[in-house]
């Protein structure tokens, strides 16, 4: 997506809201950079990186409707490709680490996540980004649970990978 593209709008109640992203892509774009960096430094200690490109980021559950999904965590669209490839690497490894880097710009949040199958030497680059005034709801129930769900799914079909955050506290300020 180009600087001069804008963002789509968001579908469904509040369809007149502006998308998160909204005068932030050149930001987006400088945290997919670092989030490419991220891999090669993981790259260059001897792991296996996948870095994924999100088309869209939704937070589980919306503020605007806390109780339309049990799901808690963020809804991440990527290239049916790296569905793919994350599909076959979470069939073979355990997933039981990861950091997390974030950056705030305005009322946005940026995160990287790298969720780490330590014994395999897998990391998923996964670059987030959320309105600060949309996770309230997310935040409660991520605390109450103990843990936060990245939904990882491809835009052309209803399959999704689940990757867990057992402390899901770093992701946000």
């Amino acid at each position: 997506m180009s600087e001069e593209q804008t963002p789509p709008r968001s579908r469904g109640p509040n369809a007149d809201e502006q998308h998160v992203l909204t005068g932030m892509l050149s930001f987006w774009e400088t945290v997919i950079e670092d989030a490419e960096a991220t891999a090669a430094e993981y790259a260059e200690e001897g792991w296996e990186t996948l870095v994924l490109h999100p088309g869209d980021v939704t937070v589980l559950p919306p503020s605007n409707l806390p109780d339309a999904t049990d799901r808690v965590g963020f809804d991440v669209l990527v290239p049916g490709s790296e569905f793919e490839a994350l599909s076959e690497w979470v069939a073979d490894a355990s997933f039981d680490r990861y950091d997390v880097y974030r950056a705030r710009e305005g009322g946005t949040m940026f995160v990287v996540s790298v969720v780490q199958a330590a014994q395999a030497e897998n990391a998923v680059v996964v670059p987030l980004y959320y309105g600060l005034d949309k996770v309230d709801v997310l935040k409660t129930r991520a605390k109450e649970q103990g843990a936060l769900r990245l939904y990882v799914r491809p835009v052309e079909a209803d399959q999704r990978v689940e990757l867990v955050q057992s402390n899901p506290a770093p992701l946000f300020p």
